[in-house]
């Protein structure tokens, strides 16, 4: 038989071997109990010098008196290994008394303004331990790091060969706005701020934030951002500051792209607050909707709304595949004079409106030899280009290298 004893194990003097079964007392210590592993937290941090490492934190929920182990795997998503992180794999161990162990994830930090992005750590294969659902996983966000406005700029592209110092033939240069130094000059500019749609059902609001719009590197950026689950950029105007009417205009700049996204070197005339529009008239010498990244639209609209429609007339060029006007500079221009628009870009004409084709195809008396101001923005989405899917990638920006205006 087994007795059930308090005292150490001896053989009785009848032979019997009394044995302690289940004792608390005896010294021997409690049985080794399996810990749960788990994630402590998900991070997200921003890109940047300071976060170049994330670091999860695995910890057990009971003290072990044995090893314990886990593998561990990083697993690409939107972030993609080798471009935004290192990617790592191992086992953790747990010595006997450890707690909490951590993985560590070098970050790829660069200067290119981004889009947010993530990637995951996954726990597997536990030994001495258990995972609630056998995996746990923790998600790994980076941040685009706004607050350092780092954007990596194309370096090629067209430049038209006139300048203040070579203007076209019998011209002068009247006004300019080079985008030198570190600060946008409010002589020349205005923002216009707000939501509401702006008469396309767009998304965006309108901020004077410096994330939406600044100077940097010789040019001004307007940068469209998604801002939880609206967008936010920028839309900046020369009324009261600069208008003009005839002459030529030069516009050199780098264009976003992606579905949804609608950036427009425009004019509105002057009088816009009088007559509204479209009696005002309309000058768009460039707008171009980001699901056709290669192709970029010219147009003047006029008159008034008949029918919910009214007198437009405009045209399409492109960029040679595979480059499109994110990759690298354009100049976009327009000769204004009396009885003439022409659209150009890089110095090659693709569209010209003339007094006579407007007046006849509206009947209405031309509103373009009256001043005009200037509107530069990027709208997120609207009638015209359909609105942000999965597809659509965030920040884009437009950079204006300069805007010139020769008479």
């Amino acid at each position: 038989m087994i007795r059930h004893s308090k005292s150490l194990p001896w053989l009785g003097a009848c032979g019997w071997l009394i044995l302690a079964v289940g004792c608390s007392d005896c010294g021997g210590g409690p049985e080794p109990v399996d810990a749960e592993i788990q994630f402590v937290a998900d991070r997200t941090s921003l890109e940047n010098t300071f976060n170049s490492t994330f670091r999860f934190e695995v910890r057990l929920d009971a003290s072990n008196a044995q090893e314990v182990t886990v593998d561990y795997e990083t697993v690409e998503g939107t972030a993609k290994a080798g471009e935004d992180f290192e990617a790592q794999s191992g086992t953790l161990v747990f010595a006997p008394g450890d707690l909490v162990l951590d993985i560590e994830v070098p970050i790829v930090v660069d200067e290119g303004l981004e889009p947010d992005e993530q990637f995951t750590v996954v726990l597997s294969n536990p030994v001495n331990g258990f995972l609630k659902g056998n995996q746990q996983v923790a998600t790994g966000t980076i941040l685009n790091d706004d607050t350092e406005l780092a954007i990596d700029l194309p370096q090629g592209g067209y430049d038209t060969p006139h300048s203040p110092e070579n203007p076209p033939a019998g011209m002068t240069l009247v006004w300019s706005d080079e985008f030198e130094g570190t600060a946008i000059n409010l002589d020349n500019w205005t923002h216009e701020l707000g939501s509401g749609g702006w008469g396309n059902n767009e998304l965006q609001s309108y901020t004077a934030e410096s994330a939406n719009s600044f100077v940097q590197d010789d040019n001004l950026f307007i940068v469209a951002l998604q801002d939880g689950a609206g967008y936010t950029s920028a839309r900046m105007i020369t009324r009261d500051k600069q208008e003009y009417a005839f002459g030529r205009i030069d516009i050199r700049a780098v264009l976003p792209y992606g579905q949804g996204i609608w950036p427009a070197l425009w004019m509105l005339g002057a009088n816009f607050t009088e007559v509204g529009w479209p009696e005002c008239g309309e000058i768009d010498i460039m707008e171009l909707l980001g699901h056709q990244p290669n192709y970029v639209h010219g147009t003047a609209h006029w008159g008034e709304i008949i029918g919910g429609g009214h007198p437009n007339l405009g045209a399409v060029t492109y960029s040679d595949f595979p480059t499109t006007f994110s990759d690298e500079y354009h100049v976009f221009s327009l000769e204004w004079n009396t009885d003439t628009m022409t659209w150009l870009m890089n110095d090659e004409p693709y569209f010209q409106l003339t007094t006579e084709d407007h007046v006849a195809s509206s009947g209405h008396v031309t509103p373009f030899n009256d001043p005009f101001f200037f509107i530069f923005n990027i709208a997120v989405g609207g009638n015209w280009p359909g609105y942000p899917d999965e597809s659509t990638l965030f920040p884009q920006f437009m950079a204006v290298d300069y805007v010139r205006v020769y008479q």
